[in-house]
């Protein structure tokens, strides 16, 4: 008899996430004391708390806190997916947010505030070289007032 050579497919690496971070939606195959779960993190979690929860009414506390140990181990693995869902949001954000800014002699401009003072008249009306906004009409008015 060989040893090693086996027909057989290797066990254990159908929960390996090759592509990168695990998301909401994976989907898990559990082999729990004497069952055997299929589902997202969420769902499994949930199972074995319902199924540690019936083996305590029934008396079986050993069997209960099996279970509850397999519930808190995907409890783990929903914390950690959240965990990385967070920071993503967070990076995302503060890309976005880096994306929006320049910088002008030495100022910091953000840009979307450009956009949101730009009170001109359309350059069809004026021509390109004139241009006014929020800032500059406020400092014209403030002029006309101390002049006055």
């Amino acid at each position: 008899m060989r040893h090693g050579t086996s027909n057989r497919r290797p066990r254990g690496n159908n929960n390996r996430n090759k592509g990168g971070g695990n998301n909401r939606s994976q989907v898990y195959d559990s082999n729990g004391p004497d069952v055997r779960i299929r589902g997202t993190a969420h769902q499994i979690c949930e199972k074995y708390a319902t199924l540690a929860k019936d083996a305590r009414s029934s008396g079986d506390l050993v069997l209960a806190e099996s279970y509850l140990q397999h519930a808190e181990h995907y409890q783990r693995i929903i914390t950690t997916i959240e965990e990385q869902n967070t920071a993503h949001q967070a990076q995302k954000a503060q890309r976005a947010q880096h994306e929006n800014k320049q910088e002008v002699n030495g100022n910091a401009i953000d840009k979307n505030q450009e956009k949101k003072d730009d009170l001109s008249l359309p350059a069809s009306i004026l021509g390109d070289e004139v241009k006014v906004t929020s800032n500059d009409a406020v400092r014209v008015e403030e002029k006309a007032l101390e002049d006055a």
